[in-house]
């Protein structure tokens, strides 16, 4: 027979006679251990009461009866400073009644949240209290708010093709063979022809907090195009741009060019050196020592030997180009200069410069290399190709399969020069901000002397004067700070994304600068990635 009554409206549990009364049991251990074997063992014991009927006492009569009590499930709802996350925390029940879903869903209410509340992962988390030991403590997120999404930019769709396009993915005839004789005709534009489709910006997507307050989204940069030379925008659609004349187009940032085009068989000696307003498109090779210099793309589809190609847009030579053998510090007899991308099947004993990107598809050998952001030797996915000896004089990116050659031959890779550049111009800042603060004082000088005036109208008039240079002065100096926090931006965005990736293999004799950091390596290294990190120069595999 028990010795406990539960009380279920108070969730009281007591013995039904004082130990004194019914002589059992006859010690709190023993009563303890009654309690323990019990079904009410979930219970928060009492110890004080527990301790009082058995201290010897008069009346101990008067003594509650009470030993332990049954304490329901609670949950507690913290909000994160963002008000973007919503966490329960549960302390699981002593023997009193287990917390529903319809408790879970008032507390988050009475403290406000009303979004984002995921009734899955609330039901998981309700569940857990059967899990856990009474009265312990586990938490868990309920309710998420949603981040704004910032819209989409304004986007530039083209609707033609270019030269380097045709020639980097060029058309197959019925028979299956590529034809690029007629490139030239392929590719001309002719008046009133789309170019290029500009895509307004996206609004984006509105964020909410877990209280239901809205978060605005950024709506997408807006970008009009812009006609250029040969183009116009189609008056009867603003988002249209058209070619306005007959040409070749030429693709830019936001919109399209379109150049007179000449074409060529081949510029050698019968030809003579080629200088074009417009872009050039030679259907075979450059010869010997002839140049070719153009104002738009130069496409060759052949090979250039020992010739100068010069543009003010971008360069796509198919075969390949090839100078003669240099001995010592003698001049490269081939060179390719590009303001905007250049594309080049191989290389050898050349001298390729660009402002923007440069993509070898094979190999380059023994050749000076320079780029403002992309050196790539192979193909985009996974650029297999091989660089071996000559110099990258400059580049932020360089990806290829092989980098130099197992003999061991001197291959140099500089990254992210433009520090020096940079580096230089922030110790001229500061020399000027030295200037700035020696000018302010001199003025705060001149305005104690010119306090000391007793003319009061000519005290005035030199204070006036004073105080406009002061104004020039501080308009200057926040224009300094401006520049310097620009400056800052810039080294740090470009160690930030200078990277050397090889591929495949590694061989000895290369030598790696970023910034003014240098090593060398002496032994073949497999695939792997270097950066700068904290400052040094990091292999990462």
């Amino acid at each position: 027979m028990s010795v406990f009554s539960f009380d279920e409206k108070t969730g009281s549990l007591s013995l039904i006679k004082h130990p004194v009364d019914s002589g059992f049991p006859t010690s709190g251990t023993e009563l303890i251990e009654l309690f323990e074997q019990s079904s009410y063992c979930d219970f928060e014991v009492i110890s004080a009461n527990i301790g009082k009927l058995f201290a010897q006492s008069e009346n101990y009569q008067e003594e509650s009866l009470v030993i332990a009590k049954a304490i329901n499930a609670s949950i507690v709802i913290n909000i994160d400073e963002k008000n973007m996350l919503a966490e329960a925390t549960i302390t699981t029940a002593k023997g009193g009644a287990l917390l529903s879903m319809e408790d879970a869903q008032k507390a988050l209410a009475d403290v406000g949240v009303k979004k984002g509340i995921s009734p899955r992962a609330l039901d998981t988390f309700l569940g857990q209290q059967l899990e856990q030991p009474a009265g312990s403590v586990y938490s868990a997120i309920v309710a998420h708010g949603r981040n704004p999404k910032k819209g989409s930019d304004a986007k530039f769709v083209r609707l033609c093709s270019t030269a380097q396009d045709r020639v980097l993915s060029p058309q197959a005839t019925e028979g299956g063979k590529v034809d690029m004789k007629d490139l030239g005709a392929i590719i001309t534009v002719k008046p009133g022809m789309a170019l290029m489709q500009r895509v307004a910006a996206t609004y984006g997507e509105d964020g909410y907090t877990v209280f239901g307050d809205l978060i605005p989204a950024n709506p997408g940069n807006e970008y009009q195009l812009q006609p250029f030379e040969g183009t116009k925008i189609d008056p009867n659609n603003p988002n249209m741009l058209i070619a306005d004349s007959k040409g070749v187009p030429v693709a830019l940032p936001h919109g399209m060019r379109v150049d007179d085009v000449l074409c060529f068989d081949n510029v050698d000696v019968s030809t003579g050196h080629v200088d074009f307003d417009g872009s050039v498109i030679i259907s075979g090779d450059i010869k010997d020592g002839m140049r070719v210099k153009a104002n738009g793309d130069i496409t060759v589809l052949g090979f250039v030997e020992s010739g100068i190609v010069e543009s003010k847009s971008a360069v796509t030579i198919m075969q390949g180009a090839i100078g003669r053998k240099r001995e010592n510090d003698d001049a490269f007899t081939c060179q390719i200069i590009a303001q905007r991308t250049i594309s080049i099947t191989y290389a050898q004993y050349c001298d390729i410069k660009t402002e923007q990107d440069l993509f070898i598809e094979r190999q380059a050998l023994h050749c000076d290399l320079s780029a403002r952001r992309l050196i790539r030797v192979g193909k985009a996915d996974d650029p297999q190709g091989k660089i071996i000896g000559g110099n990258i004089l400059d580049a932020i990116r360089v990806e290829t399969g092989e980098l130099g050659a197992p003999a061991g031959i001197k291959t140099r890779v500089l990254l992210a020069q433009n520090w020096f550049e940079l580096r230089d111009k922030q110790i001229q800042i500061a020399d000027f901000e030295k200037i700035l603060a020696s000018k302010s004082a001199s003025l705060e000088q001149a305005r104690d002397k010119a306090k000391t005036i007793p003319s009061a109208a000519q005290r005035q008039l030199f204070l006036d004067k004073i105080t406009a240079n002061e104004q020039q002065i501080q308009a200057r100096a926040a224009n300094v700070q401006r520049q310097k926090k620009l400056i800052k931006q810039k080294i740090a965005r470009l160690l930030a994304t200078s990277r050397l990736k090889v591929n495949e293999l590694m061989y000895p004799g290369v030598e790696l600068k970023i910034a003014k950091e240098t090593m060398q390596f002496a032994r073949i290294y497999p695939p792997h990635l270097i950066h700068l990190s904290e400052g040094k120069i990091t292999l990462s595999f």
